[in-house]
């Protein structure tokens, strides 16, 4: 198995390079043209956006490539998600258990008497942070059944939180001061957010469904709601898991837009660390394919497949990602290759090869690809504890040098930042940039920016297919699509 570092690397990594091989994608889509008038956008202007959504598009492949290559139905989605591992629903559990035993320290179970006490109430701010929360510990001797509740009301002003409360039930097994035969049951989960932030309110539940010898919980099923903010083309997310003892199980997702269309994915895995995978995208695009996990050989491959739906330049893209890990030093290589079939018969193809090293402590990743059409790209990620930082370089096949640099957040979200120069040697000349692009982005990929060229400002709107929709003051609007 791997350790938990390693776990974080590969996942990091592998997010890494399919962010670096978007970034060296420019195929174009056929797409309807905005009624007049047509703006008139640069082939700088141009060459930005679609570098800049490669980048953000590249972030919704990285959940796909964690799960399938390293945590197998278990996911590690961030704080914004719910329950998605067996991990987190001990992790929650240890809550309960810490608790009884400081109710039960003074306390014979003899002297309870009523069918439903009140074994534990805690209502507490932390002087320093300014955190509040509310405990309190139920135990019903006709049944056994614990019942344990924790809810934070407060939260620091810097925070996005505004209430978090967890239910959690488990069997006691009538034996008060006995631990060891306690299982547990059940947990639910509701989070409220700030008003204004892009997710409004998560529900999440889970149920264990088996145990080992000591009643710790090995497999289990789980729900996450996410509702999204009203300033977000998102309406909700739905997701249920099934994680079982032999490292099988499924993952299901559903996606749905306020417009009234939605996104499906399905993933499944299987005792022998094997798996397959589907998705049917907006427009009907469908994505199906195989992977072969890092956990019983160290060596891990996905091969994927992207089909369009008619009308579209592009037909069809094919991606193949071989990863190995060395569990001696923990290092790993990865090679990842792809091949762009267009309508017309024309095929491109890339390639990525990547380093890694620690500097001052922290995991960075050296990442160089290259294109048929002669494109290259090279970045460099590091890793920090809440988030991921990008910077690197994109030289175009027409010779723009496009610098990018992004944060992104565990729960999908992020800040592009990319500036355009007419060559690398007006760069390193000290020449000004032709183009400033600012993009923020949501976990399905969409988005809002800002454009700049000399005097020019423009707005753009960013949409999980690829579209991005320029506008300028004087109503003027044009897409571009980021293919």
């Amino acid at each position: 198995m791997l350790c938990g570092r390693s776990k974080q690397f590969l996942r990091f990594l592998i997010m890494a390079v399919s962010l670096l091989m978007l970034v060296l994608q420019s195929c174009d889509k056929n797409t309807t043209e905005p009624e007049a008038p047509e703006l008139k956008l640069s082939s700088g202007v141009t060459d930005g956006l679609v570098s800049s959504w490669q980048t953000i598009h590249s972030v919704n492949t990285m959940g796909e490539m964690n799960s399938l290559l390293s945590d197998g139905p278990e996911t590690d989605e961030g704080e914004f998600t719910g329950i998605n591992s067996v991990r987190e629903i001990r992790t929650e559990y240890a809550k309960l258990q810490k608790d009884l035993r400081v109710a039960t320290a003074s306390r014979a179970p003899g002297m309870i008497e009523s069918e439903d006490s009140l074994l534990l109430f805690i209502d507490w701010t932390d002087p320093i942070s300014g955190v509040s929360v509310r405990k309190a510990l139920y135990y019903n001797r006709m049944t056994g059944i614990a019942r344990y509740y924790e809810a934070i009301y407060q939260f620091p002003t810097q925070l996005r939180l505004a209430y978090d409360s967890t239910e959690i039930k488990a069997d006691l097994n009538f034996t008060l001061d006995i631990s060891t035969d306690d299982r547990f049951i059940s947990l639910s989960k509701l989070t409220l957010f700030k008003d204004g932030f892009f997710v409004r309110k998560i529900e999440a539940e889970a149920v264990a469904t088996d145990y080992d010898a000591n009643n710790q919980v090995t497999g289990a099923t789980a729900s996450n709601h996410v509702w999204y903010g009203d300033q977000s083309r998102l309406d909700q997310l739905t997701q249920t898991l099934e994680i079982n003892p032999d490292e099988s199980g499924s993952i299901s997702e559903r996606l749905d837009y306020r417009d009234g269309t939605f996104l499906e994915k399905m993933i499944n895995f299987y005792p022998d660390y094997t798996g397959d995978f589907s998705e049917t995208w907006r427009d009907g695009t469908h994505v199906s394919g195989t992977f072969d996990r890092l956990e019983d050989d160290n060596h891990a491959q996905v091969q994927r497949t992207i089909d369009f739906p008619g009308g579209y330049l592009l037909d069809k893209i094919q991606q193949l990602a071989d990863v190995t890990l060395n569990s001696a030093d923990s290092t790993t290589r990865v090679l990842f290759n792809e091949k762009l079939f267009f309508s017309s018969g024309r095929l491109d193809t890339s390639q990525i090869e990547v380093t890694e090293f620690y500097e001052n402590g922290l995991k960075k990743t050296h990442l160089v690809g290259a294109r048929s059409d002669g494109s290259v790209a090279d970045l460099l990620v590091t890793a920090f504890p809440e988030y991921q930082d990008l910077d690197g370089s994109y030289i175009g096949r027409e010779g723009y040098y496009s610098l990018i640099h992004a944060i992104l957040y565990s729960d999908g979200s992020g800040e592009l930042w990319l500036t355009v120069y007419l060559s690398e040697t007006a760069y390193q000349n000290g020449e000004p940039p032709l183009v400033s692009i600012y993009i923020h982005f949501n976990p399905d990929g969409s988005g809002d920016g800002e454009i700049t060229e000399n005097a020019n400002k423009y707005t753009v709107q960013v949409q999980p297919n690829g579209n991005m929709t320029v506008h300028d003051d004087q109503g003027s609007s044009k897409t571009v699509n980021g293919y």
